[in-house]
């Protein structure tokens, strides 16, 4: 019986990791914010919420991994907006007023995102595209690693005549936030002249760039929108997101471009379209979107069903090199409902990641990020006194204001020196990064922040694993790193680790438990096992029992009761089977052994036996 003294449990959101939908309501029902009135669909929606805050913290256990690496501090610190900003006028170049005058002459007019119908001959379900190679000379970087920056590549073959520009791709989490990048040379470079000199053994600091030239065709899978962006209502919103999208970039890039001319597309694409004088209503509303579509892509770099911007063509066609619209009608089958759900989400998931990119008043905190002005108030109050109700001194300089707002300012661009103004950056860069909506999201299995702090004891754990599971095996009991077939027992090794599987071959028990994979018995020597069930992390021996759900508790490890002990015993007997009648004893159980056999094979030893038909 609990005592009555015990300690309430901990909340699920102060744990680095995540816990499961029954172990979440076990929380509710403890904690005493269960409600028995709540219908499934509530509590399920309670627990989408709690994994939104939990993905939120993962996100900020990423953020202090990867925060001082070059690729983060160029793509999301303020201190590096200006470099960004002149990336994309270089980028974006002249392209914007380019199009405006395709636009005019009818070049796009048979532009259409609908998807090709498929040939005879072809048996893929996938829709193939093909990229065709650039027409100035460019080289492939196959890997990139995080601590090299921009920058750094940009002075490395920068040194060469005819640099143009570089191209670089998202990290990959999975790569270790490795990026694949693409040089790009001004026409008439000799890039085998190149490759066979001056790059043929590219080195940076201690890392050796794998490169390549680009100079044959790619072909890839085409991204395709589920059916339901055909439809006229989704086609309408569509119209509608794109439209802000547009408007949103080209103020952007009058912003920031040099000259004083501004370019605006939305008058050309109606002029166009009363040129084409398209009479049926889902037609022109598809004509006018493809438009949207193809100047988005042309003008800005910009995928607008991925709600990707990029600064080079390159990088857009590494995240989206085609999406179409599905305009196939399935048939009615019994997964309507499910593919209904699917493409509802769908539909939710790019409103959403529009919304991010145009929205002037995002809320960082109910997405997982912070409130900056929340946070600016918690480092300048240090040095604010609060004299009356509308008069604040600032303790710095004694010069005394009306509202907290402009004494805030004044602390942040005078006194800027004696606050943490770099906690202010993190923060900011922080809110950039959540508010990416193709950021690179962080592992599944990465801990959660508590409290923002760096969960370094768990990271430590897990980096442990992640060296013990890539690492060597030790050789087995003979010491021989061959077997007696003449092959190396690692590729066997390699093999069962890739699919948790055991292979009869090894005979060493330390190696087969390696092999399995996850070992849920957890028994280190100190009399603590756990319940071998699926899921269960060996370190929650750290935390209190009493606070942890059912599922992650201890198994008692005591003397067991007299019932308890009673029926295991009844079931060993049950399970054992008695040795026959004249059974003898096996010879070799004097050394130890008892096994019990009957030799079927031999005359049955003492009396004769008649035997009984």
């Amino acid at each position: 019986m609990a005592s009555s003294t015990q300690e309430a449990p901990i909340n699920p959101n102060d744990l680095e990791y995540l816990i499961g939908f029954k172990d979440f309501i076990y929380w509710l029902k403890l904690s005493g914010n269960f409600n028995a009135n709540d219908e499934h669909d509530e509590l399920y929606n309670k627990y989408q919420q709690y994994k939104k805050l939990f993905h939120s913290r993962q996100c900020y256990t990423l953020f202090l991994q990867q925060k001082h690496n070059p690729w983060f501090v160029e793509k999301y610190y303020p201190a590096k907006q200006q470099y960004r900003d002149q990336l994309k006028v270089y980028g974006w170049g002249d392209k914007p007023a380019r199009f405006i005058d395709e636009l005019a002459t009818g070049a796009h007019d048979e532009i259409s995102y609908d998807k090709p119908p498929k040939d005879k001959s072809e048996s893929s379900p996938t829709t193939p595209y093909t990229i065709r190679p650039p027409k100035n000379p460019q080289l492939f970087i196959k890997s990139i690693p995080p601590a090299i920056g921009r920058s750094t590549l940009e002075e490395y073959f920068g040194k060469l005549e005819g640099f143009d520009y570089l191209a670089l791709s998202d990290p990959q989490a999975i790569k270790r936030y490795h990026r694949t990048g693409w040089v790009n040379y001004k026409p008439g470079v000799d890039m085998n002249k190149y490759l066979n000199n001056e790059l043929s053994h590219p080195k940076i600091d201690t890392f050796t760039l794998y490169i390549n030239k680009c100079d044959t065709p790619i072909t890839t899978k085409a991204k395709v929108a589920p059916p339901i962006s055909s439809t006229p209502d989704r086609l309408r919103q569509d119209l509608g997101n794109i439209k802000k999208l547009c408007s949103h970039l080209e103020a952007r890039y009058n912003a920031i471009k040099s000259d004083d001319q501004s370019v605006s597309i939305s008058q050309h694409i109606t002029d166009r379209l009363a040129h084409l004088n398209i009479s049926d209503h889902t037609a022109r509303l598809k004509k006018e979107l493809d438009l949207y579509i193809l100047y988005l892509r042309s003008a800005f770099n910009t995928c607008y069903y991925s709600a990707s911007i990029h600064d080079f063509p390159e990088e857009m066609l590494r995240k989206s090199c085609m999406y179409y619209r599905n305009t196939t009608v399935p048939p009615p089958t019994h997964e309507d409902a499910y593919d209904s759900h699917k493409s509802e989400n769908w539909m939710k998931y790019l409103d959403d990641k529009i919304s991010s990119l145009i929205e002037p008043n995002f809320d960082h905190a109910a997405n997982g990020g912070f409130d900056y002005d929340e946070e600016v108030t918690a480092v300048v109050t240090k040095l604010i006194k609060k004299e009356d109700e509308n008069k604040f001194r600032c303790l710095e300089c004694t010069k005394l204001f009306r509202a907290m707002e402009f004494i805030e300012k004044h602390i942040l661009n005078k006194h800027s020196a004696v606050i943490d103004v770099s906690k202010l950056d993190d923060i900011m860069a922080f809110n950039n990064y959540i508010r990416d909506p193709n950021r690179v999201n962080p592992l599944p299995d990465i801990p959660a922040s508590v409290n923002r702090r760096y969960p370094a004891a768990a990271l430590a754990r897990q980096r442990e694993k992640e060296k013990e599971r890539t690492s060597r095996r030790d050789y087995y009991d003979d010491g021989g790193g061959y077997d007696r077939y003449g092959g190396s027992k690692d590729r066997y090794d390699s093999y069962d680790r890739d699919r948790g599987m055991s292979m009869p071959h090894s005979h060493s028990h330390s190696s087969y438990q390696y092999k399995r994979g996850h070992n849920y018995d957890d028994d280190d020597g100190s009399g603590v096992k756990r319940f071998k069930s699926v899921g269960i992390p060996a370190w929650t021996r750290n935390v209190p029992q009493h606070t942890l759900p059912p599922s992650y508790r201890e198994a008692p490890t005591g003397a067991p009761s007299s019932a308890n002990a009673s029926a295991s015993a009844l079931a060993n007997a049950a399970r054992r089977m008695p040795p026959p009648p004249g059974a003898k004893v096996d010879p070799r159980a004097a050394n130890g052994q008892t096994n019990t056999y009957e030799d079927l094979d031999t005359v049955a030893g003492g009396d004769d036996v008649e035997l009984q038909y």
